[in-house]
């Protein structure tokens, strides 16, 4: 068992050596942070997955996303390094309580590590990334879709 669970972080490992497991630490940091946020301020905090939030709270999680997303773009466009990384900060934190909200928390080091193996499949038979015009990465002949599914009914 233990053996099956460790093959599914081997390429991660092979790919990123130990300073994966560094940012797994980190990242769970950043959503017990936000967690806290939720709690000190009432708001909704799922424990297991799950899809069935209110409309309001799905409309309300997409109008932040989509506000820090513009946020980002008008700092973008305008050279303004500090906007930048305080739009990516926002966004971060916006997604580690939409992540809440869903209650993914104890899932989603394992959904990122799927679609992660899922896109380094997207590279050409002969190793090297394949781009749409605008740069876009496209999928390889080796793209296998991440299975999310089987992660969630874990």
């Amino acid at each position: 068992m233990l053996l099956a669970k460790l093959q599914n972080y081997i390429p991660i490992l092979i790919l990123y050596g130990y300073r994966t497991l560094k940012q797994t630490n980190k990242m769970k940091n950043k959503i017990a942070a936000v967690h806290a946020f939720h709690s000190a301020f009432k708001l909704n905090i799922q424990n297991s997955p799950t899809v069935n939030i209110s409309d309001d709270r799905k409309q309300l999680r997409y109008e932040l996303m989509k506000e820090e997303n513009e946020e980002y773009l008008e700092a973008a466009k305008n050279n303004d390094l500090v906007e930048v990384a305080d739009a990516l900060g926002d966004m971060l934190y916006i997604l580690c309580g939409t992540i809440i909200e869903h209650g993914m928390q104890d899932k989603i080091e394992e959904v990122f590590n799927e679609i992660q193996n899922s896109n380094m499949s997207k590279l050409g038979e002969d190793g090297e990334p394949i781009y749409r015009e605008d740069g876009k990465v496209l999928k390889g002949p080796n793209y296998f879709k991440p299975n999310i599914s089987k992660i969630l009914e874990k």
